[in-house]
């Protein structure tokens, strides 16, 4: 038993280093990328549809990449795959020198989600069966931890780079370092990690076969993605926050650090949840579901101290996202199908993302009364939560 627990921390925080590395050169360029587009001429609704369809393509690409690992087992494949293609971060300044505009970089931040969309379901996979020994929710926790460490170092770095070169070019340029160090991380970790026996075997159970999600899973699935259609995006957080007199007069290597704290605030509170997740289960997700109605009410009152605040409760939904509703996907599946599973649930919110990215935005650029926010949130989050307690209902019964 000793003997498993090590090994599963192994592998957990193996894949943390990568993550780690991973996320200081995209997320932490992607508190930029808003502010960026916007410099490059692009509007709150350009912005919130790019991101929001990035998230679209980075979940949807879930579902095929989960749907290969199952099929194939080749996971190692599509990993190195998908956090190859983060190159596109380095390459995003080529819009502006190319004279293209906003448009180039919009491709590239699409495909750079795709990368993630891809090597996710394996990574995923591997982290669930090594959290049995330990508990799903502490094995997603410990990840995230690590996994968030990198995305608040990486913000802060990028706003150095911005501070010392005033250039969102050079910064951007400067990114292909740390993409280097990945890159050789991860040969190191795939030479030196063994994959649990059990994802080496196929698992073809006619019951797997027959149906992938049950009326439980499919109604948690969906919980989620009403959540994140109803959660206001980080990104219009970050573009609200660029147009107050703060950020205006301090510069802008502002918005990359409160992009950071909202890191730093999902990676102590995704180990807080996960540890939470493993006693009380799927009803801890009753707290960030009823935090995610507070956000734009805070965010929309354009006001910096209010932003911030926004971008605090921010983090709390995104720390529990990043671990227990990840961690419930592995407990509500059949082995054979977790991949897969995680992939369709990823798209999931994926949609969502890109539905809260497109209809905020317009409420932005409409100069819509809060009213109409409120609204559409107290809608999305009364239904997710009314889900949420029937799932918890059923799995008692």
């Amino acid at each position: 038993m000793a003997d498993e627990r090590s090994k599963a921390y192994r592998v957990i925080l193996s894949f943390g280093l990568v993550s780690l590395l991973g996320d200081i050169v995209y997320e932490g360029s992607r508190g930029t990328i808003p502010e960026y587009m916007k410099f490059l001429g692009a509007s709150a609704a350009v912005v919130g549809t790019v991101m929001g369809l990035g998230e679209l393509i980075s979940y949807f690409s879930r579902l095929v990449g989960g749907y290969l690992a199952d099929k194939t087992k080749s996971y190692w494949i599509l990993v190195f795959l998908g956090y190859g293609l983060i190159i596109a971060i380095p390459l995003i300044p080529l819009s502006e020198i190319l004279g293209l505009g906003w448009t180039l970089a919009a491709v590239l931040v699409v495909l750079e989600r795709f990368g993630k969309g891809v090597r996710t379901p394996s990574r995923d996979t591997i982290i669930s069966f090594a959290s049995k020994s330990i508990g799903s929710g502490k094995g997603f926790g410990l990840h995230e931890l690590m996994d968030q460490i990198g995305a608040t170092s990486g913000p802060l770095l990028f706003a150095l780079l911005l501070a010392v070169t005033r250039s969102y070019r050079d910064a951007f340029l400067y990114s292909i370092i740390p993409y280097v160090l990945l890159m050789l991380t991860l040969a190191t970790v795939r030479a030196k990690t063994k994959l649990p026996a059990e994802m080496t075997s196929s698992f073809a159970t006619k019951d797997a076969n027959r149906k992938v999600l049950n009326r439980r899973t499919l109604a948690y699935i969906t919980a989620v993605g009403i959540n994140a259609l109803g959660l206001f995006p980080a990104s219009l957080i970050l573009y609200l926050a660029a147009e107050t007199p703060e950020v205006q007069a301090m510069g802008a290597w502002l918005p990359p650090v409160l992009y950071a704290t909202i890191q730093l605030v999902d990676a102590f509170f995704a180990v807080a949840f996960g540890l939470l997740y493993d006693s009380y289960k799927l009803w801890v997700l009753l707290f960030p579901f009823t935090l995610s109605i507070i956000i734009p009410f805070l965010s929309l009152q354009k006001s910096f101290l209010f932003i911030v605040a926004s971008a605090v409760i921010y983090g709390v939904v995104l720390g529990s996202q990043e671990s227990v509703y990840r961690a419930a996907v592995g407990d509500l599946t059949e082995p054979s199908v977790r991949a897969t599973a995680y992939g369709v649930f990823s798209t999931a919110v994926g949609l969502g993302a890109l539905g809260a990215g497109i209809i905020y935005g317009l409420i932005i650029d409409l100069n819509l009364p809060i009213y109409a926010a409120a609204a559409y949130v107290l809608a999305t989050q009364a239904a997710c939560l009314s889900l949420l307690l029937y799932v918890i209902k059923s799995k008692q019964g």
